[in-house]
């Protein structure tokens, strides 16, 4: 029988493995590129809350997940990088395999079991101006409008109004200039 105290000085180390090569209660270390992030967002476009990670190896997807303070050490960790670390970017993460709704999942108990290896999407975050700017569009929308003169830009009601810091940030994120405002030069 092995004694606490020869596990306490000889912990069980996590085995480097594949995502097709994993079973539930398995602990490894996986690489991974980011697929997919489900975060919560403020109406400015900054993140505010992380509820999962899926991270592929080529081999398959698994599920990351945190719970209380180590949710939040994880959304911290995230944000502490310029651009934040994104789809894209590989990553590291350690713990013990479980399986929810039919998913391999690792629940990180310890922001160190997660980690950057390479940063690989350098897209810049783009976020909404809290203060009125020229460009502006209606959330609702896919417009965006330049000049305060536009009749259709007047249309747009108050609370509805997102405003953008460029007209590039808008275009990145999916809006066209109105064509009275392009035809206007405003």
């Amino acid at each position: 029988m092995i004694s606490t105290t020869w596990l306490f000085l000889n912990p069980i180390q996590p085995k480097e493995k594949y995502i097709a090569e994993i079973k539930e209660g398995d602990y490894v270390v996986i690489k991974g590129y980011i697929q997919e992030m489900y975060v919560k967002r403020d109406k400015y476009r900054h993140v505010i809350n992380i509820s999962r990670i899926v991270i592929n190896d080529g081999t398959g997807n698994l599920d990351i997940v945190a719970f209380g303070k180590t949710r939040e050490e994880l959304l911290n960790y995230i944000l502490s990088y310029y651009p934040m670390i994104k789809e894209g970017d590989y990553v590291e993460v350690k713990g013990k395999i479980s399986v929810y709704n039919g998913k391999y999942e690792i629940i990180l108990n310890d922001i160190e079991d997660f980690k950057l290896i390479e940063k690989r999407n350098f897209e810049r975050d783009i976020y909404l101006s809290s203060t009125p700017t020229n460009i502006y569009a209606s959330k609702y929308g896919k417009k965006y409008h330049t000049s305060k003169n536009c009749p259709y830009g007047k249309r747009l009601k108050e609370e509805n109004i997102i405003y953008f810091y460029s007209e590039d940030d808008a275009k990145v994120l999916g809006y066209e200039k109105c064509k009275w405002c392009e035809e206007h030069g405003e």
